[in-house]
């Protein structure tokens, strides 16, 4: 009997005691999962896996109890992190939506006042175009000389601010297609020729037979800035534009080189920056303000494009832009234009007798525009508006060959001024709007319709070579 009780309670003692190591072992797994958990949620930076250590139990209470204090206080200062790093992010993004507010305010002032700032540099151009045809002494040719160098400069700051005013507001949509990179060079060679004559300098513009996709008008301001800025800083030698396929025929670079003094490796960063110059040149007025590197900059962002500048002192410069390369397609064949030519072999389109119908509702500028183009030997009728224009023509029988018309005075329906001027005279009458609109958009819309759009202020030479153009092709 003894012998029977003993082995029953050693029996019962092993089985509390297996019981009692059961419980212990599955509470350490359970505490040791805990561990693991928060272990694991310190990658997520969650530390409030910690934290719930303290409840527990086993000879690693203590151990865990002390862990459990240590996230409660990561987890605060998570937390306090947190809202330091909400509170600093919603202060730096107010900050920005005024930044932005204010540059966006800025450049919707430039682009409405544009038209109010381009009419008395427009009528200023225009004053001393027609004082240069006057006869005049030699010290009044010099003041006059002076005076149009003066104004020349006022309107290319003036045309720098405002196209960067709209490259900043997001007011520039590029409509990007095949385009034949010679038809640039065609536009930027006749530009540029008559600079680089009186500079004394050569400008090559190298014939091209390769396309790219792009916008024609914006990647024409990027080459015609770059060679305007070549010619502006070269004293001698040449100045060349070429064109030549690039990352094994996937692109095209075009290259404008001058044999200009250079520039510093040290400025390469910089010279891209807003009213940036190149150490001496801040007092020269004749340099430029510094914009038109940025603006050709901004405008290459635009387009995609790929900007870079190779140069040295003393070894003059290279400005490259690089363009997506696009397949040739078939182009309208333009008819020919018949110029008539004098005893010498010299190309000439007289303006004389050419009548011009002029809209125009500034009653000085009117007058002074309707001066010059009679001073060209143009007959004008200048009007208003379209109403007593079209009165006094009938009147008259005035038949214009050519309209010039004020974008402010025509508006978003200039469509409407033109067709309502062509109405009674039978036939498609060329015309020009003075002023570009503030619209991008706009501004298509009226060239898809056929018009010509000159930007004020209107260079009169530039517009006297257009009517000539216009003149000869009859």
């Amino acid at each position: 009997m003894v012998r029977e009780w003993l082995i029953a309670f050693l029996a019962v003692a092993c089985g509390i005691s297996g019981l009692v190591a059961w419980r212990a072992l599955r509470r350490e797994r359970e505490n040791t999962a805990r561990l693991n958990a928060a272990i694991q949620s310190i990658e997520g930076n969650d530390f409030s896996q910690i934290a719930a250590l303290s409840g527990a139990n086993g000879p690693l209470a203590p151990s865990y109890r002390t862990l459990a204090v240590i996230g409660q206080r990561l987890q605060w200062g998570k937390e306090e992190l947190q809202a330091l790093v909400d509170d600093v992010t919603r202060e730096l993004r107010q900050r920005k939506e005024e930044a932005e507010n204010a540059t966006q305010a800025k450049s919707r002032f430039i682009a409405a006042a544009s038209h109010d700032l381009r009419q008395p540099m427009h009528a200023m151009g225009l004053l001393i175009a027609r004082l240069g045809q006057l006869p005049l002494g030699r010290g009044a040719d010099a003041l006059v000389d002076n005076l149009e160098s003066a104004v020349q400069s006022m309107q290319d700051l003036l045309d720098g601010l405002l196209d960067l005013s709209k490259l900043e507001a997001g007011a520039v949509a590029p409509n990007f297609q095949a385009h034949p990179i010679e038809q640039t060079f065609q536009a930027v060679r006749a530009a540029l020729a008559v600079q680089a004559r009186a500079q004394n300098l050569r400008l090559r513009v190298r014939p091209t037979d390769l396309w790219a996709l792009t916008d024609p008008v914006l990647l024409q301001r990027v080459v015609m800035n770059l060679g305007h800025n070549a010619l502006r800083y070269t004293s001698e030698g040449a100045v060349l534009i070429v064109c030549r396929p690039v990352h094994n025929g996937t692109g095209v670079r075009i290259d404008v080189l001058d044999s200009g003094r250079g520039i510093d490796p040290a400025h390469h960063q910089h010279i891209f920056q807003e009213f940036y110059r190149v150490d001496g040149e801040s007092a020269d007025v004749s340099k430029g303000m510094g914009l038109g590197l940025h603006i050709v900059a901004r405008t290459a962002d635009v387009l995609g494009a790929a900007l870079a500048v190779r140069s040295a002192l003393g070894c003059g410069a290279r400005f490259s832009v690089t363009l997506p390369i696009a397949r040739p397609r078939q182009l309208p064949v333009e008819p020919e234009r018949v110029v008539a030519s004098s005893s010498s072999g010299a190309q000439i389109a007289d303006l004389q007798g050419l009548r011009v119908l002029l809209l125009e509702a500034d009653d000085a500028l009117r007058a002074t525009l309707a001066g010059l183009l009679r001073s060209w030997g143009c007959e004008v009728l200048a009007q208003t508006g379209v109403e007593p224009a079209v009165t006094q023509m009938q009147d008259q029988g005035f038949v214009p060959g050519v309209l010039l018309c004020d974008a402010g005075l025509a508006g978003p329906s200039v469509g409407a001024v033109v067709e309502a001027v062509r109405h009674p005279c039978g036939q498609p009458i060329p015309a020009c709007i003075l002023g570009a609109p503030a619209d991008p958009a706009l501004r298509a819309s009226w060239e898809e319709q056929g018009l010509v759009v000159l930007d004020k202020p209107v260079r009169p030479a530039k517009l006297r070579a257009w009517l000539r153009r216009l003149r000869a092709s009859g």
